[in-house]
């Protein structure tokens, strides 16, 4: 079974998720923007765009009343309401956006709040993954230890910020209610032989569910505490588990997702209907959806960004594997240039729960390339980034496996899957043996190029701001761990 592309832009669903004409004006309202970042995303043919977006914690009924971007050049910047708003009772903000332009800063008018520059030739790079916190541990006070390593990044010298997927936690605990678990793609070991897309679908934002997606879960788990973080660059969005349309996707795909309004913009997506609690609807196929996976071109390097939010770690036996494998083959075309490519997908494609006895994931994702025309990753692919293991982790393949160096990136805040130490294990993964280290600590990724070069070094900061790990594309290149305790 093929699933439909689901990319939303009918009347009906703008009927369901724009306000209601009921709703009250908010011109007597306190309009004063809660937060502003900058993120770059893919324009219809090709280009590299830059939007500016601004959340502004009331229900805007007209553009009028969103906020201006003043630049450094002196153009004042109109920005305009984002589409397919969800629910206004469970998210009483407005996002508005607008294009903006490279090597430009802007203040955020009415506010204090100032966007950053934006260059498309980046030289300090951070990488954050799973960023939330459980509800059982931060209760309603922002997420930590995210928010110290945010504030710490803050301090630093960055021209662009990644993230691996997994931002919301507290509204994503999996449980609908006492019996009743959200669709979560085989995540956790439910869903039987489809990963769940062929069984009952029970979604958290389905009509009549007691736990819907909403702002305050997004407001506590990551714009409190990335409030210092996230107008200092741009940043590119990856999607996680916890943000499929059974879980937080609602929100993903307003705050984050890379479709836009604007003439240059690839289609805005919103999820699609999700059925109803209370008869839930017996396939999960025709409510998920996918976002195409898209190329970022940089100056000296390339991203390619790619949604696997609904591959199974375990299995690939359900409809998706050949999505996966054709979307696997766009990176073929992408990546035939000059400049290296770094992937971005929040499941990595390999990863090594332990090795005695041997668990890797992900096998959907491992299935879907062998199935390509080529087999293999191109040559061009230097480095995937990755999130979802709840620890840090590299893996270095053999020279002659054709296959890039691995970072996972997936302790920047939730509750750690290991509290071990520094551990380097050889293990065969996906057929190949590779080199892996792990260590379960708290930090984020930041990488630098080598001046006058194309290569990269990078170093994994803890909450003390100390370095634990450090890592080099070029030592990969040379058949040494990408990445291993610092000296």
């Amino acid at each position: 079974m093929r699933l439909p592309t689901l990319i939303i832009t009918s009347s009906f669903l703008l009927g369901c998720m724009e306000q209601s004409n009921n709703q009250p004006s908010a011109s007597n309202q306190d309009t004063t923007p809660v937060a502003a970042y900058a993120m770059l995303a893919p324009g219809k043919i090709g280009q590299t765009l830059i939007y500016g977006r601004v959340v502004v914690p009331q229900v805007l009924n007209d553009d009028k009343s969103c906020p201006a971007l003043q630049g450094d050049d002196g153009r004042i910047i109109r920005t305009k309401r984002r589409n397919f708003r969800p629910d206004v009772t469970l998210f009483p903000v407005t996002v508005c956006e607008a294009v903006l332009a490279p090597n430009t800063s802007y203040t955020v008018q009415g506010s204090t709040l100032r966007l950053a520059e934006t260059t498309l030739a980046p030289k300090h790079i951070q990488v954050f993954g799973d960023t939330g916190c459980k509800e059982k541990v931060c209760d309603n006070t922002p997420a930590e230890p995210f928010k110290t390593l945010a504030d710490l990044a803050s301090q630093s010298s960055k021209d662009l910020i990644l993230h691996m997927g997994d931002f919301n936690y507290r509204g994503t605990s999996g449980s609908i209610s006492a019996d009743t678990y959200a669709y979560d793609a085989g995540d956790g070991g439910y869903g039987g032989p489809t990963c769940g897309l062929e069984t009952t679908y029970y979604s958290q934002n389905a009509n009549n569910s007691p736990r819907p997606d909403s702002w305050n879960s997004w407001k506590v788990d990551f714009f409190e505490p990335a409030s210092k973080l996230m107008a200092t660059a741009p940043w590119v969005f990856a999607r996680g588990n916890h943000e499929l349309c059974s879980r937080a996707g609602v929100g993903w795909f307003y705050f984050f997702g890379p479709g836009a309004q604007f003439e240059d913009s690839v289609t805005q997506q919103a999820c699609p209907d999700q059925g109803d609690y209370n008869n839930p609807p017996k396939t999960a196929a025709p409510h998920i959806a996918m976002i195409e996976p898209y190329g970022l071109e940089l100056d000296d390097l390339n991203l390619w960004v790619f949604d696997s939010a609904n591959a199974c770690d375990e299995l690939a036996t359900n409809d998706l594997t050949a999505q996966y494998t054709a979307q696997f083959e766009q990176l073929n075309t992408f990546a035939d240039s000059d400049n290296a490519t770094w992937m971005m997908t929040h499941r990595p494609i390999w990863g090594l729960n332990s090795a005695t006895p041997l668990d890797t994931l992900n096998i959907q994702l491992q299935t879907a390339l062998a199935k390509t025309k080529q087999g293999v990753l191109p040559s061009q692919v230097a480095l995937s980034l990755s999130g979802h293991m709840h620890i840090y982790q590299s893996v270095t393949f053999e020279q002659n496996s054709r296959r890039p160096p691995q970072i996972v990136v997936g302790n920047s805040g939730v509750s750690l899957s290991s509290d071990s130490g520094n551990e380097s294990v050889t293990a065969t993964i996906d057929s190949q043996q590779a080199m892996t280290n792990t260590q379960g600590k708290f930090g984020y990724l930041s990488l630098t190029k080598v001046a006058n070069t194309k290569q990269w070094t990078g170093e994994f900061i803890d909450t003390q701001g100390a370095v634990f790990i450090t890592c080099s594309l070029e030592s990969a290149k040379q058949g040494l761990p990408v990445c291993d305790k610092a000296n």
